[in-house]
């Protein structure tokens, strides 16, 4: 079947979210595992692509789950082919002061407190969440962590002290004033040392100054509890420009017009947007170029994204089958075929694949390879328009 080309080939989403029978927008579902290291049933908040059986997708997971899944799969569905569909899985808080801390601290008026439970979750994520999500979700094998505030925190401290853990880190506002910035001062002494090869991350700093502050004077207004995210982040941005840590792809961004509070929305738009600035497959090049081979382009960028992700990457089917179609439109049928090819290829069990090679076979005048198509797409699924145009074909003479 026809789909319309978009500038960008691959943003072509159907529906950003799935609709049930009693009319309630659904983006995702509640599960649960329970931890033996935690000792406690953890609430997972779960969002899976639509894509056909066969595909497997990286998976985005966020800390203070409740407070950032919503926002997430928003932002993942809306920017659908400029940055790849992701499995999201937001871990709902239960101790969330024990959980997101590395270490532990008294409290200001020397009571004791429950933080510092960091690497117990940490344990959790690695020897109890991951193989559970592994086995109930299409996941493929590319992980990103994002946390905000001490949620920011945790991510720091997983991308030191865990670094093989996941391939790209988001920290929006990270707490490293916590436990008198030990985890900065770590930062500060080793991020030269340790081997980031092939890891990405993004950092956010919003802006928690008063008036007439600005980043270099903030750094002695050291009686301003409002400040201290503010003062530890920047030399946290400092580290990593003075360690250049080896092969660590990083960014971050400055908000001047959000607080700690509001920056996790925008920030967590920019960080995906960052951490997957070379995923885009744009349609402008072949207009500037229109003796480009289409069908070794897409073989040459999706080769490139294999490289990024570490494992292979298919063009999704709805991408390849706008290419061919756009390649059928300008007559080049030799470099439409090789892409309805690719797809049935690719997609054996897509009914929609065949039946858009059903569709070249019939405009090209091959009637018997057009009925065998369809009748494949068709024992995959049903659809009145294929069965439609499998009979028609068939009353021809």
């Amino acid at each position: 079947m026809k789909v319309f080309i978009t500038l960008i080939f691959s943003i072509i989403c159907v529906s950003a979210f799935s609709q049930k029978r009693d009319n309630r927008i659904v983006i995702g579902t509640i599960d649960t595992v329970y931890s033996k290291i935690l000792n406690e049933k953890r609430t997972l908040m779960i969002h899976v692509p639509q894509g056909n059986k066969d595909e497997r997708y990286p998976v985005l997971y966020l800390l203070d789950g409740e407070d950032h899944f919503y926002s997430a799969v928003g932002i993942v569905k809306q920017m659908a082919g400029v940055i790849p569909d992701m499995i999201i899985v937001g871990i709902a808080n239960t101790v969330r002061d024990r959980d997101l801390t590395p270490t532990h601290v008294k409290t200001n008026n020397g009571q004791d407190n429950l933080s510092g439970g960091g690497e117990n979750f940490t344990r959790f994520i690695a020897d109890e969440l991951f193989p559970y999500v592994d086995a109930h979700y299409p996941t493929a094998p590319y992980r990103v962590l994002s946390g905000h505030s001490l949620g920011g925190l945790t991510v720091v401290n997983i991308l030191l002290n865990h670094t093989k853990m996941f391939n790209a880190y988001i920290a929006i506002e990270p707490s490293l004033w916590w436990d008198s910035k030990k985890l900065l001062k770590q930062a500060q002494q080793q991020l030269a040392s340790i081997d980031l090869s092939k890891k990405s991350l993004f950092v956010a700093i919003a802006n928690n100054m008063p008036p007439g502050v600005d980043t270099i004077s903030v750094m002695k207004d050291t009686l301003n509890s409002n400040t201290q995210v503010t003062r530890s982040v920047l030399p946290f941005v400092k580290a990593l420009k003075d360690a250049k840590p080896k092969s660590l792809r990083w960014g971050y961004k400055f908000y001047p017009n959000e607080r700690h509070g509001t920056v996790e929305l925008n920030a967590e738009y920019d960080a995906l947007r960052y951490l997957f600035n070379y995923y885009p497959f744009r349609s402008s090049q072949f207009d500037e170029h229109p003796k480009l081979n289409v069908d070794s382009v897409l073989a040459a960028h999706f080769k490139m994204l294999s490289d990024n992700f570490g494992y292979t990457e298919l063009p999704p089917e709805s991408l390849v089958n706008s290419l061919a179609y756009h390649c059928w439109e300008l007559n080049k049928p030799k470099e439409a075929f090789s892409l309805f090819k690719r797809n049935v290829d690719n997609h054996p069990q897509s009914a929609n694949a065949f039946d858009s090679l059903g569709d070249f076979y019939a405009g090209t005048g091959d009637k018997q390879k057009a009925i065998e198509a369809y009748g494949r797409s068709l024992s995959l699924q049903e659809t009145v328009d294929t069965r439609r145009k499998l009979e028609e074909l068939k009353a021809k003479k």
